[in-house]
């Protein structure tokens, strides 16, 4: 019990619980190098099933039998295809929507917790059977005493508890696997666990939700065309949020539906592709799920997203690392690209280098000259993704999420429109973002911005100077590190050993000279003999140096 601190009581039956479902599906032998086999009864080792399966298969079942928790952890894990590969992204997709509903007296407790003893009764109706049922929350349908529809989302009762329980244990779990797994450590799993906090915390604040949704608003009050549902912000708090109900078709409507009720499909299609292409290209803030059930079309041309508690951010410096990245590879300069990839990702200690410049050749070679309109987002993606795999290089989570979505807004564009080209919508978008660039005053601001940090450094490094110069006048010690400080020695007396002989060498050739000029000591070849023996010993030791240089290889 001691693995888990002061929590231990709270979280070992639920360990019991985990490791014993997942010991049924399979899985003993990894408890094994876990070194928790002493948490399953020998019953569930005995009692295994689902060795027919695939195990991405039994992973998704496993989440679905664990509850709540485990399943926004494998739909976490769907929006990551930086760490699994296709099949497994495909097969934890298919987690949305596999809970039962939370019943109706537990939601009526939710409702009177954050609205008071009235709870469902603020409202003027408030239908009891839900319209969405999730991981995290529960939707229903309602009217305000005002008259207005409304969506009532409300987060389900005690799940908070059980996630940081489960957190707990999931972070347990990340630092036993970084030390006796080898292969899952050079993902550094530890990291992985705490993005997947970070991300769950955040999504199980309704109010964080409500907050984004407005951010969204505010980034398209502009266009008609693209909407998201208003907050009632006096009816919402973390566990309760309610919004505009937005009516209308969803993007997963069957094509010949849509087209039977007046829906113009390319436009819609165009719309979305934009939308999003804004949200990435220009916002920096884009949303993280964008599947068929979280679009909704309320009128023939309009788009509207919904369910915007799961969001990405990309920061300034990182969408110029992006374009910079871009530019290389349409410009096939594997080298640069390779460079710029490196600085947005995390790479591995023991990266090859050389290889992932092979592998990023081959990338560029296997879509140059292909026409723009040919060229699919989404393979491309795929294809930059595996790359991304082989040589576990980890994304930013931001990034890792902006590639699942924009590989799922493209298919659901092709979905409404045969001929959507996701290239051809971005073109305009990248265009517009390389003429800014180069703007004057986008120049000046990045040279005031190199100028900035530069300032900032040097004033760290003089700072630290001036805190290496107190202790030295204080007496205290300082500790330096000299790695390979024998070797270093070795070279030292080699350099110092060559300096001095070419000095010996140098000094023989002005004394000869000296002597040769002014005619002293006998004549030989009407040559003063002292002058000649001094060049002589000096090109022999001259050569001989030399030859030693060439021999060690550094010149």
């Amino acid at each position: 019990m001691s693995l888990f601190g002061q929590d231990g009581l709270r979280q070992v039956g639920r360990l019991r619980e985990v490791l014993t479902v997942f010991a049924r599906y399979g899985f003993s032998e990894l408890i094994h190098q876990l070194r928790l086999a002493r948490f399953v009864p020998k019953w569930a080792r005995r009692a295994e099933h689902g060795g027919a399966l695939t195990t991405p298969v039994r992973v998704r079942l496993i989440c679905e039998e664990l509850g709540p928790s485990f399943i926004k952890i494998g739909q976490i894990l769907s929006t990551r295809p930086d760490l699994l590969p296709p099949d497994w992204i495909e097969e934890l997709s298919r987690l949305q929507g596999r809970l039962p509903p939370i019943p109706q007296e537990a939601i009526e407790t939710a409702l009177r917790e954050s609205w008071g003893d009235a709870g469902w009764q603020r409202l003027a109706q408030f239908d009891p059977e839900p319209i969405a049922t999730a991981s995290i929350a529960q939707v229903h349908r309602g009217v305000l005493p005002t008259g207005e529809e409304v969506a009532v989302k409300v987060r389900r009762p005690g799940i908070r508890e059980q996630v940081e329980v489960d957190l707990a244990i999931l972070k347990r779990l990340a630092k036993l696997a970084a030390d006796h797994l080898t292969e899952i450590a050079r993902h550094d799993p530890e990291r992985i666990a705490q993005e997947f906090s970070e991300s769950f915390r955040a999504e199980m604040d309704l109010s964080q939700e409500g907050r984004n949704i407005d951010r969204f608003r505010d980034n398209f009050r502009n266009r008609r065309d693209v909407v998201f549902p208003w907050v009632y912000w006096e009816y919402s708090d973390e566990s309760v949020l309610v919004t505009e109900f937005v009516t209308g078709p969803m993007a997963l409507t069957p094509p010949e539906e849509l087209d039977e009720r007046g829906y113009d499909r390319r436009a819609l299609a165009r719309s979305g592709a934009r939308a999003f292409l804004k949200m990435i290209i220009r916002d920096g803030f884009f949303h993280a799920d964008p599947h068929p059930s979280n679009v909704i079309f309320p009128e023939p041309d309009r788009v509207c997203f919904i369910d915007c508690g799961m969001v990405g951010r990309l920061r300034a410096n990182l969408r110029e690392d992006l374009l910079d990245l871009l530019l290389a590879l349409i410009d096939r300069r594997s080298d640069d690209a390779v460079d710029t990839f490196l600085r947005i990702g995390r790479p591995p200690a023991d990266l090859d280098r050389d290889e992932l410049l092979r592998n990023a050749e081959a990338f560029i070679e296997r879509y140059h000259g292909i026409r723009l309109e040919e060229l699919q987002l989404g393979e491309i993606l795929v294809d930059f993704v595996r790359l991304i795999r082989e040589h576990n290089i980890a994304l930013p989570p931001d990034l890792a999420l902006l590639a699942k979505a924009l590989i799922t807004v493209e298919g659901l564009g092709q979905v409404l429109d045969p001929d959507f080209d996701m290239v051809s919508e971005a073109e305009p978008y990248l265009r517009g973002v390389l003429r800014a660039r180069y703007r004057p005053d986008r120049l000046a601001q990045r040279a005031w911005g190199f100028v900035g940090d530069s300032g900032t450094e040097a004033r760290a490094m003089f700072r630290d100077l001036r805190q290496t110069l107190r202790r030295l006048g204080e007496g205290r010690p300082i500790e330096l590190e000299l790695r390979n400080q024998d070797r270093f020695e070795q070279e030292l007396d080699r350099a110092s050993n060559r300096i001095a002989f070419a000095l010996v060498v140098a000094s023989l050739i002005i004394g000869s000279a000296t002597l040769v000029q002014a005619e002293a000591g006998p004549v030989v070849y009407g040559l003063p003999l002292f002058g000649l023996v001094g060049f002589g010993v000096a090109a022999f030791f001259g050569m001989w140096l030399i030859v030693a240089i060439f021999r060690s290889g550094r010149l």
